[in-house]
């Protein structure tokens, strides 16, 4: 079958030899990153902003069809002359909105730049990823292919790399630019565990390759035999993201010896603790015998930090790491991302960045191609932090979003000796960054109504300084209460100061009445 047929019936192998077919000739949407050395950046880039993952997790998520207006952050590939964006969504992007987003890339010709941008929709807000409904879609599927004249000087940029985008970039005729999805395995919990220890990474005490409730039961009683100093365990699932397959299980009391199998067993139904409640032992238990999963002593301490860090793999093997942030966590277990700050703490910074490119590497030398993200936990003892691989996100991640508004409105980059990012003129850029910024009186905003006074109260990020504040979601204000914002100026602190004051505008706004400071 040749490639971009419209029939879908492709059998599963020839998909796969296909998509391989295609990786031949990918090149990536950066610029020199290509499989040949000297590729220059394809000419259309189709954007497919969806949120391919397991779908009890995706539930949890209010507002999910909007995070689809978080790669929006792509539109500085519009900078390159002549370049054309297809971007595809469940749900129409309101123009304003697109209008705001191209008016934060600094040195761009917005009307010209809004002609080589071309939006599409499935009509359709169902909380299920956007890649499927294109899929279904075979009239969608015959627009976007009218658009990319000459597949080979085009790739398919997706949040992540599943077998649905695997499918749609071979019914498209187009290369993926994102992880193989045969390399899944990689991103697993147990995966992630055993790539990070081939390549020197550290990760905590645990056990991978839980396949079902009875090894559960054996990994838990193996942990607590080999470290009796550990009294808490993480039980993750192999696939779930966020935080949603992770739990927590205390030995409090548990014998030593032959007995604590038993004890354990009897234990797990009450004493297991979700980090994403509401969820049942049962419910859970099912889905493990269904994932798999791992088991890890829950580190903790004196101070406990959780950094991550953003690693590039082109085509041709290259492997840089782009971004290193710290984790902001709320709600139970202090595992629920609620946003970043970078770039992390200068104290650790350099030792992160080698220990993310191991893993990087490791994951080249796979066969990966695209953004991962490398999360840690790092515990301060007497000589320092020690950091712990703790997941790796084969997919863009919470820092990825907040990385690009800031490459396409500073027209800056990532320095590799210092790891800050730094402006064209080597003024340092930090940022602090959520995607849940989430009040239920947040519903009775409008996007026009935030940004007005963000303006007003001199809260907007400015190409003039390069400070302030850059927001994306609004679409998901007026149902869901929802939005996110990056927070941008010299330093940390600085930055925590201008994220602080957004949320106070924001709570103002929601209030009964309210206008915000400095109103009327």
């Amino acid at each position: 079958m040749a490639l971009g047929a419209a029939d879908g019936g492709m059998d599963p192998a020839g998909e796969a030899a296909a998509f391989r077919d295609l990786r031949e000739r990918l090149r990536g949407p950066f610029g020199g990153d290509g499989v040949r050395a000297g590729d220059g950046p394809p000419g259309v880039v189709v954007v497919v902003p969806s949120f391919t993952l397991d779908q009890a997790g995706m539930d949890k998520v209010p507002g999910i069809v909007h995070y689809e207006e978080r790669l929006l952050a792509f539109l500085h590939l519009l900078r390159a002359p002549r370049r054309r964006l297809v971007y595809v969504t469940s749900l129409p992007l309101p123009e304003p909105l697109v209008a705001y987003a191209l008016g934060l890339v600094r040195s761009l010709s917005a009307p010209d730049a809004r002609r080589r941008l071309v939006l599409l929709d499935c009509g359709d807000d169902r909380p299920v990823p956007l890649t499927q409904k294109i899929l279904g879609r075979p009239d969608l599927l015959d627009r976007i292919r009218s658009l990319v004249r000459e597949p080979e000087d085009a790739c398919l940029l997706a949040f992540n790399g599943s077998r649905h985008e695997r499918s749609l970039a071979v019914r498209l005729g187009v290369p993926l630019y994102a992880c193989d999805p045969d390399l899944s395995h990689l991103g697993t919990k147990s995966g992630a565990r055993a790539l990070c220890t081939s390549a020197g990474v550290p990760v905590p005490r645990g056990v991978e390759g839980v396949r079902d409730r009875d090894d559960l039961v054996t990994a838990l009683a193996e942990l607590r035999a080999a470290h009796p100093d550990v009294d808490r365990a993480m039980i993750k699932l192999n696939d779930g993201f966020g935080a949603g397959g992770n739990a927590m299980f205390a030995f409090r009391g548990a014998p030593r010896g032959s007995g604590a199998g038993r004890w354990i067993r009897r234990a797990l139904p009450d004493r297991i603790e979700f980090a994403t409640p509401p969820d049942t032992w049962a419910h859970y238990a099912g889905k493990l015998d269904v994932m798999g999963g791992v088991v890890e002593e829950f580190l903790d301490g004196a101070e406990v930090t959780s950094p991550s860090a953003q690693v590039h793999a082109s085509p041709s093997g290259d492997v840089r790491v782009i971004s290193t942030q710290d984790q902001l966590f709320d709600a139970a277990l202090r595992q629920t991302y609620t946003g970043c700050s970078s770039p992390a703490r200068a104290d650790y910074r350099p030792e992160l960045r080698e220990l993310a490119h191991r893993a990087g590497r490791a994951l080249a030398a796979a066969g990966m191609v695209g953004i991962a993200s490398v999360d840690f936990v790092s515990v301060r003892g007497t000589s320092g932090f020690r950091h712990h691989a703790v997941e790796i996100n084969l997919r863009m991640g919470g820092g990825t979003a907040p990385l690009m508004f800031l490459h396409g409105a500073t027209g800056g980059g990532h320095d590799p000796r210092t790891g800050e990012f730094l402006a064209p003129e080597g003024e340092p850029c930090c940022y602090v960054a959520s995607d849940r910024l989430h009040r239920d009186s947040y519903r009775s905003l409008t996007p026009e109504q935030v940004l007005t006074a963000a303006s007003r109260e001199g809260l907007l990020y400015r190409h003039d300084d390069r400070r302030g504040v850059i927001l994306h979601m609004l679409g998901a204000l007026p149902r869901f209460g929802k939005l996110g914002a990056v927070a941008v100026d010299r330093t940390a602190e600085a930055a925590h100061g201008r994220f602080r004051r957004f949320v106070a505008l924001l709570d103002s706004l929601g209030a009964p009445g309210g206008d915000g400071p400095g109103a009327g």
